[in-house]
């Protein structure tokens, strides 16, 4: 059973890595396409990625998917279990910074007027809870919630039987 929830927070977290960087591959093509430049930080039409949420929330993405991989290689069960703590905090922050962010962005949505609604990617949008802003935190908070049930089955001593995977 706990491997089968190790194999799904890596899957996860894999799902978590390509929708973010897919999302922040098509913010870099559009600045690019219309700044013709990937350096250029003030006075834009849409923001530079890399001064976005998405950019960073794509960072921790994959740093949370390599931990969770070289975790699950992990042969040691106290060793993993450590690990897996780690990677509960890491997820738990960007959880939080995900859910901050796209509350942030609700409210901007809301006060601004209908012509002026824009996602975090400054695409104009029509519905808030379409952007990838939401869609990548709930992916963080899905993780985050396995990894917290990953804790739980671990402190349950389900994984310390001595044929504990990997094989």
């Amino acid at each position: 059973m706990i491997k089968k929830l190790y194999i799904t927070q890596v899957l996860v977290l894999l799902g978590g890595v390509l929708f973010s960087w897919y999302t922040v591959y098509a913010d870099f093509t559009r600045f690019y396409n219309t700044e013709g430049t990937l350096f250029k930080i003030k006075d834009c039409v849409y923001p530079n990625p890399v001064i976005t949420p998405c950019f960073y929330g794509a960072i921790v993405f994959l740093i949370a998917f390599v931990w969770a991989i070289y975790m699950y290689r992990e042969k040691l069960f106290p060793s993993r279990v450590h690990k897996q703590q780690r990677l509960w905090l890491i997820l738990l922050a960007g959880t939080a910074f995900g859910w901050i962010n796209f509350g942030f962005s609700l409210f901007k949505f809301y006060a601004a007027p209908v012509p002026e609604q824009v996602t975090c990617s400054g695409v104009p949008t029509d519905n808030p809870f379409l952007t990838p802003c939401f869609w990548g935190s709930v992916i963080y908070l899905i993780a985050f919630l396995l990894s917290w049930v990953i804790m739980k089955k671990n402190k349950g001593g389900e994984a310390t039987k001595p044929s504990s995977f990997p094989q």
